[in-house]
């Protein structure tokens, strides 16, 4: 099978299939792995929390939740080799609604369909099926070099279901009290509220001050904010 290098040559693959997108470019190639749905969760808590995933630092993975709330906000904690995914409404907690988080991985070997296409690697692991939900490509929301389209400043709502990618794009700092000033500052997280028919994508300061606040600062990632379109899964 002949292969196009990144420069138009033609190269011999030595095993395998590959598939190619609209523009022609190559979407899963001889010694490509896809990344595809490993677990999908769904929570119903009360009030914000956290949950322990279970994945491990040994291979890689990819987190992505929306809440059926506004303004829940999401981050991901690690200690030792455990990952918990943090959720809670922002500042003023209360209840998180529904918190759905799909966990994208390698999960190999891929099951057996009763019919279908399947494809092996060069280890004679079967890597991918015509059952297999393969992870769609994060889309990144925000205006690289834009003063007010990017970090914490993101606020999308698009159409469909989307769950964002879990991560901290600013800090907000402030000094609360007067007679006796004391130092506060909170991260700033990510936040998808999936409406039933299109999806927030925003950012939200995590922790209320608790109290009246001054010289309040902020900083911005000046990240894009990731989502992936879900509603396939």
């Amino acid at each position: 099978m002949l292969v196009s290098n990144l420069f138009g040559e033609s190269v011999m693959a030595t095993w395998g299939a590959l598939f190619t997108d609209q523009y022609g470019n190559p979407w899963i190639t001889p010694d490509t792995t896809p990344m595809c749905l490993a677990q999908k969760i769904v929570l119903t808590p009360s009030a914000g929390g956290a949950y322990t995933l279970p994945v491990n630092s040994s291979s890689p993975f990819i987190i992505a939740c929306h809440a059926s709330v506004p303004n829940v906000l999401f981050y991901i904690r690690k200690v030792n080799s455990t990952y918990t995914l943090n959720y809670s409404v922002a500042s003023v907690g209360g209840n998180t609604g529904t918190v759905t988080i799909y966990i994208f991985g390698y999960v190999i070997p891929q099951p057996l369909p009763q019919w279908g296409v399947a494809i092996w690697n060069a280890a004679g692991q079967c890597i991918l099926t015509n059952e297999t939900k393969v992870m769609n490509p994060p889309v990144g929301y925000g205006t690289i070099g834009s003063t007010t389209d990017i970090g914490y400043l993101v606020d999308k709502t698009v159409s469909g279901k989307w769950a964002v990618l879990p991560r901290v794009v600013g800090i907000v700092v402030g000094v609360i009290g007067t007679s006796q000033p004391r130092p506060w500052s909170s991260p700033i997280d990510t936040s998808a509220y999936y409406s039933g028919t299109a999806t927030r994508i925003a950012a939200g300061q995590r922790e209320a001050p608790g109290g009246e606040i001054h010289n309040v600062g902020y900083s911005n990632s000046r990240d894009q904010i990731f989502a992936i379109d879900v509603s396939r899964y």
